[in-house]
This record gives C-alpha cells, sequence and structure tokens, in this order.
C-alpha cells in the first residue's frame, strides 16, 4: 500500500507513498506539528499533494497523497484524534485542503498566524519565516515553497524543506502562548479557534469571507 523513503542525511524524516504504515503508531503525541504542500492555492483546480507531520522529538513524516483516490485511512485515523492538538501556520488553509481532499476535520487546532497576530500586535510580520526568524533566533529558506510538489520524485531540498516548515512550531507555540496570556489575550486566541472550522466550511461551500464585510 505504501513505500518508505528515509532521507539518506537525516534519518529523522521518513518519506511514505499513498498513507502512513499500519504499525505507526502516533496516539500519544500530545501535540504533532501539520502543514500540507499543493501545486496551488486554487481550491478545486490545483491538488493537494503532500502532508507533513512533525514531532516534538523532532521524528517527521512526510506522506506522498495518491492523487487518483485521496484514500489515507491511516493518516486519516491519526488526525482525527480527539487527543491530539494539531499546530499549524495558517491553519484556515490547511484545513480546508485536508477536508476538501481527505474528508477529514482535525478538531483541536492550534494556529501560529492567528496566535501571533492577536499576541504581537506591534508587528506586522506574522509569517512562519519571520516567527522562526523572531521567536526562535533562526534563519530559515522558503525558497522550495514553490518549487514542484506534484513530482513524484521529490528532492532531498524538498524533502528537508518540508520537514522544516513543522520542524518549529512546537516552540513559536510555546511562546505565543506565553504572550498571549501575559497580555491577557489567551481566551480571545481559544475562541478564534473555534472560528476557523466554521470559516472553513464557509470557503468550501463557496463563501468568500468578504461575505462579512459592510
Amino acid at each position: 500500500m505504501f513505500s518508505l523513503y528515509i532521507h539518506k542525511h537525516m534519518s529523522n524524516i521518513k518519506v511514505f507513498d499513498n498513507d502512513l504504515p499500519d504499525d505507526l503508531d502516533l496516539s500519544n503525541e500530545k501535540f504533532i506539528g501539520l502543514d500540507n504542500e499543493a501545486l496551488g492555492l486554487v481550491l478545486g483546480r490545483d491538488p493537494l499533494t503532500l502532508v507533513q507531520l512533525g514531532l516534538e522529538s523532532k521524528n517527521f513524516y512526510l506522506i506522498k497523497l495518491n492523487r487518483d483516490t485521496y484514500k489515507a485511512p491511516n493518516l486519516v485515523r491519526v488526525l482525527s484524534s480527539e487527543n491530539t492538538e494539531f499546530i499549524m501556520h495558517y491553519a484556515r488553509q490547511d484545513l480546508m485542503w485536508l477536508k476538501y481532499h481527505l474528508n477529514v476535520k482535525p478538531k483541536n487546532i492550534f494556529c501560529t498566524k492567528v496566535a501571533s497576530k492577536i499576541a504581537r500586535t506591534a508587528s506586522s510580520f506574522h509569517g512562519y519565516k519571520d516567527l522562526v526568524k523572531e521567536l526562535c533566533g533562526k534563519d530559515i529558506s522558503k525558497k522550495e515553497q514553490q518549487s514542484d510538489w506534484g513530482n513524484p520524485n521529490l528532492s532531498e531540498k524538498q524533502i528537508k524543506y518540508a520537514a522544516s516548515d513543522t520542524e518549529h512550531l512546537f516552540e513559536i507555540r510555546k511562546k505565543l502562548i506565553q504572550m498571549l496570556e501575559r497580555e491577557k489575550r489567551i481566551d480571545l486566541f481559544k475562541r478564534s479557534m473555534d472560528v476557523i472550522p466554521i470559516l472553513v466550511d464557509m470557503e468550501i461551500a463557496g463563501y468568500k469571507l468578504s461575505t462579512f464585510e459592510h
């Protein structure tokens, strides 16, 4: 059902075709970093090609999806866990792809982009690269973001990039929570996470966020 490729320079990155293996148990993971790669940003036109899962232990699992069927029951089972918090940057986009293609809706979510906008109101820089630099003190490249994610043979640069897109989410989350609590904005943030799935449903149904504008 799937094949495994281990990045030859980083044994903690595992790449699977079609789905996660049956014997990989992630049910005890309290937090999982989650990201997607697609061939564009237009839902229905641009296919979802890759799902990345990252653990705080620095182990990464990349799943190259079967675009003919989008059948990945083991991945869907992980994403359906109510005991795991899924950390994403720009969760609305990721959740929209996952629901549209895999018909799965992760329930316990943390969006670092929304958290940054609520906590870091003095800044206008809320991208993942910005947060990694500001909160983690590291410079990362986003050069591979617009590379060909439909290629069945991902390059080593693409694989390393895909893993790095979840690597820093855990530290970013912790530091943003500290800021949200310090500024007494944590409850507002938590309520905002309840809104995102509704916005996802509306966008999939064809409504745009401009619906709420005057």
